[in-house]
């Protein structure tokens, strides 16, 4: 079988082409993909490298941070009762009510009542009652109301003593201090 020149530089040139093509697909193209996703390794290292240095940069920025995060919790902790345990608690509380009252209201009696958690703090509540004007009551309501620590009157029942004199009363106030502690997560909030 003889091929004539023109035949054999066409098959030449098909076989050429085969290969160039074979080539192409099973060695340049893996090799390009392959550099491909080294270069977007690359790009995603030197991104990663970029932020790192940003948030580095950031430094003084997050140190302001987290020294007004220390000033909110010293403020925060200066409006909770002292006291880790409930009754200790409620006897500062207590004490904390006696000193507002002073020369205002008539403390006539005390009572602790159960800690609860409210909100997810816990709470320590303490019944009194107090013999005293109506004057005098607002501004010891009011001095427990504006003071530093976390005060909640929960209750208060007014009623008066003698009909002669109206503004003569006697009331019986629930006020409630919150010692820093969280709601375990067994318990129910309230």
């Amino acid at each position: 079988m003889d091929i004539s020149e023109r035949d054999k530089k066409v098959l030449m040139g098909g076989v050429a082409f085969v290969v160039c093509y074979l080539l192409l697909i099973f060695v340049a193209e893996p090799i390009y993909k392959k550099q491909d996703k080294t270069n977007d390794k690359i790009k995603s290292k030197v991104q990663f490298i970029q932020k790192y240095y940003e948030v580095l940069n950031q430094k003084s920025y997050y140190q302001q941070k987290e020294k007004a995060n220390q000033n909110t919790h010293v403020s925060l902790a200066r409006r909770f009762l002292k006291e880790k345990q409930p009754g200790l608690a409620a006897a500062s509380l207590q004490k904390l009510i006696e000193g507002f009252s002073g020369g205002l209201v008539a403390i006539e009696r005390t009572k602790v009542n159960k800690p609860k958690y409210i909100q997810g703090l816990l709470a320590v509540p303490i019944e009194i009652s107090v013999r005293s004007n109506l004057k005098n009551l607002s501004l010891f309501l009011m001095r427990i109301e504006n003071h530093e620590k976390f005060l909640i009157i929960e209750e208060l029942r007014l009623r008066r003593i003698n009909k002669t004199e109206p503004e003569e009363l006697q009331t019986r106030l629930m006020i409630t201090g919150f010692i820093q502690e969280l709601d375990p997560k067994g318990a129910k909030p309230i």
